[in-house]
């Protein structure tokens, strides 16, 4: 698998520290986020100021946790952060490069189960471009990762254009609660706000009990997320699309990928992949030796 250079922009981060509070969805812990300015070159950094020495953890897949149904990040120095795909979505999906995650507890806020919390508190503190460049490099050759029966897979290709897009098929079989849905987007801002951000975690009724026998979620009602009954209906709540289960596979999956630590142009094309197919797929994509491909073509 290859890059080349595609484009230039420049990098940025936010203009003034966003607060974020609320529960988390796990462990309904409460929780308070400071989005705060980092420098150039910096990426997304965790830093857990409730811990002695206030340890950190970079949002990259070297720290991945396996961990079911979220995205856990856990680094050398015991730092720990939970459910971190919903903030990193926003953040990707607003082209954000630095930033400095100060967080009081072990998991991220739920908010509304969305990525749109995350987005209002960024656009309200702005974002400022800097002055280092920010590289976007283009697929070259196509990469696709798949479970072991073949019913989930994520792929990567070269785009025919110079953007990023996901194709997502969000398909669990004929006699699936939620039916068989598919959603294809352009990665920009712009668009990542109206089809995307929006979007909730959901979960099936028959699921919860033994997810809160695990621990987890006894703290949520069906108007905290979406719960599907097992005859299809939204239990407490309405959906905002009526296909927002796959628009919200769609916004795990971005928030997965910039764990990559690349920004890359390409086509993404998604069945059924779920965070532990889209972390293979982030490793996949940052094992590439980029600034060495650079140096060698500025040579």
């Amino acid at each position: 698998m290859g890059f080349q250079e595609t484009h230039r922009s420049q990098q940025q981060t936010l203009s003034r520290p966003a607060l974020i509070a609320g529960q988390g969805l796990f462990h309904g812990i409460d929780v308070k986020v400071r989005l705060c300015p980092a420098d150039p070159g910096t990426g997304i950094v965790f830093r857990r100021v409730d811990l002695k020495d206030r340890p950190q953890v970079a949002a990259h897949v070297d720290n991945v946790k396996s961990a079911a149904r979220r995205t856990v990040l856990a680094s050398r120095s015991g730092a720990i952060v939970e459910t971190v795909e919903h903030l990193m979505a926003a953040l990707a999906g607003l082209q954000v490069d630095n930033c400095l995650i100060e967080i009081d507890s072990i998991e991220v806020p739920a908010v509304d189960g969305s990525s749109m919390p995350f987005c209002e508190a960024i656009l309200a503190a702005g974002l400022s471009q800097q002055l280092t460049p920010r590289m976007r490099l283009s697929v070259a050759e196509s990469q696709g990762v798949n479970d072991r029966a073949g019913e989930q897979w994520i792929e990567v290709i070269p785009a025919c254009h110079g953007n990023t897009t996901i194709d997502y098929r969000l398909d669990y079989g004929p006699e699936a609660v939620i039916a068989s849905q598919s959603f294809s987007v352009e990665l920009t801002p712009e668009a990542f706000l109206r089809d995307i951000a929006a979007a909730r975690t959901f979960v099936l009724q028959d699921e919860i009990s033994a997810l809160q026998q695990m621990g987890f979620g006894r703290h949520l009602t069906g108007r905290d997320l979406v719960v599907f009954d097992a005859d299809g209906s939204v239990v407490d709540n309405k959906l905002r699309w009526q296909d927002e289960p796959v628009r919200h596979k769609i916004l795990d999956c971005i928030g997965d990928l910039a764990l990559s630590g690349c920004v890359f142009v390409g086509r993404v094309v998604a069945r059924r992949s779920g965070h532990k197919l889209n972390h293979v797929m982030a490793k996949t994509l940052s094992t590439i030796d980029v600034c060495g491909a650079l140096l060698e073509r500025a040579a």
